[in-house]
């Protein structure tokens, strides 16, 4: 258990009127992309899908690529540097280069019934 761990910062995604998830971003997956997303926290976007493989918001960030890796696991966090977003792997994929954060701990399925319009809320969790 990691309780008031440094590395590893609880985080909650919520989508309005739906329910939420727990996860965590763990800081020395990419220290200066999550200490970049930390700091922008809370956020509230628009969430989209992208071909059932990721959900992802878009931020006003501007981050440079850092531990980039390109397939993913189910449930796992990424920062997405050429369009500025975090994204959410809903299944195990291939994609396209990006910074890893983090994973999501639980009701990853509340993901995946994100329609269009959706808002989703990221922010740190206790």
């Amino acid at each position: 258990m990691d309780v008031g761990s440094v590395s590893r910062v609880n985080i909650v995604l919520e989508i309005s009127n739906k329910g939420f998830a727990e996860g965590k971003i763990v800081r020395y997956f990419s220290p200066l992309t999550a200490a970049g997303v930390l700091k922008s926290l809370p956020v509230q976007r628009r969430a989209y899908k992208f071909e059932n493989r990721f959900v992802y918001i878009e931020t006003d960030l501007a981050l440079g690529r850092e531990k980039q890796k390109s397939r993913f696991k189910r449930g796992e966090i990424a920062y997405m540097t050429f369009h500025g977003a975090i994204c959410i792997f809903l299944n195990d994929t291939f994609s396209t280069a990006m910074n890893p954060l983090g994973f999501v701990l639980s009701n990853l399925d509340l993901l995946e019934s994100i329609a269009p319009g959706d808002l989703l809320s990221i922010r740190q969790g206790s």
